[in-house]
């Protein structure tokens, strides 16, 4: 996931398969793109990372980065003067970073030897590793008082996946092609060429718990395909941040105004998945005065009636598309898509009109004017007289 200026004031970015990243320049750093900012922060959806040359903060996110080696220290969710601690340490084999890490608005990316490194700064602390051409060993190490990891594999995408808690705080890593292997709390994550790799925690003090993790678990199950965090910008343009958990994924196109969002994904295989959409309230506005229409492919589809449970039960589950509205700070939007091959999805908030008026009260207010008008003029007769 990561934080995007897009349309007329697109800035410089990262290429990534999953990722692209948001430089605020001098020209960017204007009243529409800092309000857009705020907005999507106050919303909960992603806020801009700082970096000092070791310590990476966020509101959201902190961790040690260490220049030499690549290594990440003490990678743990933060809100204010709350924070818990999710990974102790992660180091990856033959891993010499020679550039300068690229900090931009909620990302925080760093490639070195076919390898990419994402951190989001966002309230469920995603972060992501990519190999490329070659396999490469991930050490994963947790807190001494982490308790539940058990790894799992699987046939399918995601192959392995592990589970983790630590108080109150509980997290998934999932992996897409290799094994995840145990020992104590250390954790060794055997990527293959063109792997993936994902950490995601929902700590205790994180607001709307519940629903993040439903989410949580959407994600380590691989329903969960693709999200995308969508703050439009007052002069034009747009803050995405966005990430696809599949690797053959794509984001082919995207575009944002106020009340209306379009993105179009692609991938070689068809096959179904959810897709998340995340809004700021005045990006896209879900009140007595707005209505949502979701389509897909051009064609209307329908809202569910239970949004947590449609994560569970929608993939694989049906042939028709359908969303569900997730209850949070923001408009969180769950879309099922059951062929993400082609997919076209369009959100708009359309304004509801205000309530006509029926022929008996028509008629009412006629004969309520007559009454008046005969009324005043009797009294204007009297007068006269």
């Amino acid at each position: 996931m990561a934080g995007t200026a897009r349309g007329p004031a697109t800035v410089p970015q990262m290429g990534s398969a999953s990722a692209d990243s948001l430089v605020l320049q001098a020209q960017d750093a204007e009243i529409p793109a800092a309000e857009a900012i705020q907005r999507g922060q106050a919303s909960g959806l992603f806020a801009p990372f700082s970096w000092d040359g070791l310590v990476v903060s966020g509101p959201f996110v902190r961790f040690d980065y260490l220049v030499d080696s690549g290594t990440i220290l003490d990678y743990r969710a933060v809100n204010g003067t709350q924070s818990s601690a999710i990974i102790e340490s992660i180091a990856i084999d033959d891993f010499s970073p020679v550039l300068s890490p690229l900090v931009g608005g909620a990302t925080f990316a760093v490639t070195s030897n076919g390898v990419m490194i994402v951190a989001h700064d966002e309230p469920m602390a995603l972060l992501e590793i990519r190999t490329l051409g070659e396999a490469h060993n991930v050490t994963l190490r947790f807190p001494f008082a982490t308790a539940g990891l058990q790894a799992v594999s699987t046939t399918a995408w995601p192959a392995s996946t592990l589970g983790f808690t630590d108080g109150n705080l509980s997290g998934r890593i999932l992996v897409g092609h290799g094994q995840l292997a145990l020992n104590g709390t250390t954790v060794t994550a055997s990527l293959t060429a063109r792997d993936y790799l994902a950490v995601r925690a929902v700590p205790g003090f994180v607001e709307h718990a519940a629903a993040r993790t439903a989410l949580l678990d959407a994600f380590a199950s691989g329903r969960l395909a693709a999200e995308f965090d969508l703050v439009a910008v007052a002069n034009g343009g747009w803050l995405e941040n966005s990430a696809q958990y599949h690797a053959s994924l794509g984001s082919v196109d995207s575009s944002v105004v106020f009340n209306r969002a379009a993105v179009s994904l692609g991938m070689p295989n068809p096959k179904g998945g959810l897709v998340l959409f995340e809004f700021d309230p005045k990006t896209m506005p879900v009140d007595s005065q707005h209505r949502l229409v979701v389509r897909t492919n051009g064609s209307d589809i329908s809202q569910t009636s239970d949004p947590l449970a449609s994560l569970f039960s929608l993939p694989g589950s049906s042939e028709r598309p359908a969303y569900a509205r997730l209850a949070m700070n923001a408009t969180v939007i769950a879309v099922y898509v059951p062929n993400l091959s082609s997919a076209n999805i369009q959100i708009q908030s359309l304004d509801v009109p205000p309530p006509g008026i029926d022929r008996p009260t028509q008629l009412a207010i006629v004969a309520a004017l007559f009454v008046v008008t005969a009324a005043a003029a009797i009294m204007f007769r009297r007068h006269s007289a």
